[in-house]
């Protein structure tokens, strides 16, 4: 156990999250498997602290409380530095009543048995209630103390964090020197123990100092640098991954709570049955033997009923358990799917709003330096992402009410050509960008009963997807033709074409491609996937076609008389 956790603490400290919150799980099932209550109040503890720094407070609460339990029958060192935790989680939600309340407990406890470690963190707690209410020479004080403190310990990690509150409190009252003296010795200790979780609290006070100072070009390294640290730290990923181990060490002490509870049912029934056995016996003693024979006889068919019935559950049991493992091969392949396609979604959500967040810190900074003729090339870039972000969401949205068949199709008689054009114009602009030609190619009077946000869609992201691959100063054909009581809808491109491996699964969610452009265009593959739903939820049928470097085409049959 002690192997788990220390390995559990080099993840964590290295950045490591999803490893390190796994094997403090490993180790908590472990050690309460043993009845090691020390650790698991430790690895409670630790778990505790990880979702505290990844600001998920109520699930840090209920480890700590849980931890609580095991502490209040164990030293009373170890209860004060718990009673600590629970009263900074209360202090980052507001909660200052219950915060004092629990510091109260904490210092009292430290006090009684002599013990410095918590009263270290306690003294900090207490000295950022007091900066928050603007309490300057109190919070000083305990600051102070728990500096002091820390440095007759010669407890490296609290001395950074009493460095960090020090550091904070002199930003606040304007002692500059003071503020930057006490980062940088914090920031050397951290670096010292590469303790990436202190480095970002650190760089972060950093760009607050220099911010302030207006030295905007060292707040602004600073600032970066603790993204970094803290994107490497928390990312979409590792927060993910957390709230899987956790459903799953859920679902595993569920599983082994249910077994427990079958354990003690089938355990009771072995003394009931033995009770009714040994009942059967002496009353059997107590009468004639003809009466004997015949309950022995009634008994012989009970027994035959029993095993008939229980060979009959056995049946059910072993049918139930080939459904269930058929079941959990459907399961699994849905989540593989369900991980790729949130990795795809989360990689291109990623990069516009990253490109956002990059242009308008760079306007920020640099906006009186920036030419117009750059301001306006810059503006046009956010436009062109804002569009691409808005139209993956829209597809996303769409994509969402169908898997949840909350689209209604409301069909009305439409005339195509209009709906082709209205459909086509928000997507002229990119074409215009690669200098490629739309034609259309329908008769002005052919009408469709159909519903039209739903071809519009399916028509817009078809569209879209033509132009992505296709190559510059290149034509893509739109046209509808009647064909046996069947329109036909054709879309036709010159582009890059599609390999015949990636053709035949382009319509599948779980097989979905994320190709680059002809420009560096990228793309979740979602947009295909969805027109295909909604063309079969209108009882049409779709069909592409194509070529490596010679084009694709993708053709939409719609029965003249469309049936809904």
């Amino acid at each position: 156990i002690k192997v788990f956790n220390s390995q559990a603490i080099n993840h964590q400290m290295k950045g490591n999250v999803d490893l390190a919150f796994e094997t403090f799980l490993r180790s908590l099932d472990y050690a309460k498997k043993i009845g090691d209550n020390v650790t698991i109040l430790n690895t409670l503890l630790n778990i505790g602290v990880m979702y505290d720094n990844n600001g998920d407070y109520e699930n840090c609460l209920k480890y700590y409380l849980e931890g609580l339990k095991y502490a209040e029958n164990s030293d009373k060192a170890t209860l004060a530095l718990l009673q600590s935790y629970i009263a900074e989680v209360y202090l980052s939600q507001k909660n200052i009543e219950k915060a004092e309340k629990y510091l109260e407990q904490a210092i009292q406890n430290s006090r009684s048995v002599n013990d410095s470690k918590s009263l270290i963190w306690a003294y900090s707690i207490l000295g950022n209630i007091q900066l928050d209410k603007n309490n300057y020479q109190v919070a000083e004080k305990y600051f102070t103390e728990s500096l002091q403190l820390a440095r007759k310990t010669e407890y490296k990690l609290e001395i950074i964090h009493a460095l960090s509150d020090l550091g904070k409190y002199y930003n606040r009252t304007n002692n500059i020197s003071e503020s930057e003296k006490s980062l940088t010795e914090a920031f050397n200790l951290a670096k010292e123990l590469n303790s990436l979780t202190d480095l970002s609290i650190i760089y972060k006070e950093f760009s607050d100092l220099y911010s302030k100072n207006q030295n905007f070009k060292r707040a602004f390294e600073y600032h970066q640098k603790y993204k970094e640290t803290s994107d490497s730290l928390f990312t979409l990923s590792n927060s993910a991954k957390i709230a899987e181990l956790q459903t799953k060490h859920e679902l595993k002490q569920k599983e082994r709570e249910t077994e427990l509870l079958v354990h003690e049912n089938e355990l009771q029934k072995k003394i009931i049955n033995s009770q009714k056995i040994i009942a059967l016996v002496i009353s059997l003693l107590a009468i004639v033997f003809i009466i004997f024979i015949w309950m022995l006889l009634r008994n012989r068919n009970k027994i035959l009923k029993a095993k008939n019935l229980l060979q009959f559950k056995n049946d059910e049991i072993e049918n139930n358990r080939i459904e269930i493992s058929e079941k959990n091969e459907v399961l699994a392949g849905l989540n593989a799917t369900k991980d790729k396609f949130f990795s795809i979604i989360a990689h291109d959500l990623r990069n516009p709003i990253a490109a956002f967040v990059n242009i308008s810190e760079l306007l920020e900074l640099d906006y009186d330096r920036i030419s117009d003729k750059d301001k306006r090339e810059i503006i046009g870039q956010m436009n062109s992402s804002s569009k691409n972000l808005i139209r993956l969401l829209e597809n996303l949205l769409t994509w969402a009410r169908l898997s949840n068949n909350k689209i209604d199709v409301y069909p009305e008689n439409l005339l195509m050509k209009d709906v082709l054009e209205s459909s086509i114009h928000p997507y002229l602009q990119s074409a215009q960008n690669k200098k490629i030609k739309i034609t259309i190619n329908v008769p002005e009077d052919l009408s469709v009963e159909t519903d039209r946000f739903v071809i519009q869609t399916i028509i817009g992201n078809l569209i879209n997807n033509a132009i992505k691959f296709s190559n510059q100063h290149s034509e893509i054909n739109v046209s509808l033709i009647n064909e046996n009581a069947l329109h036909k809808l054709i879309i036709k491109d010159n582009g890059i074409g599609i390999e015949e491996s990636q053709l035949r699964n382009i319509f599948l969610l779980g097989k979905i491609s994320t190709g680059r452009g002809t420009m560096g265009e990228g793309g979740t593959g979602l947009g295909l996937v969805l027109v295909k739903e909604l063309v079969e939820l209108l009882n049409w049928h779709i069909e592409a076609k194509s070529k490596v470097n010679a084009g694709s085409e993708f053709v939409i049959t719609i029965p003249a008389q469309n049936k809904f």
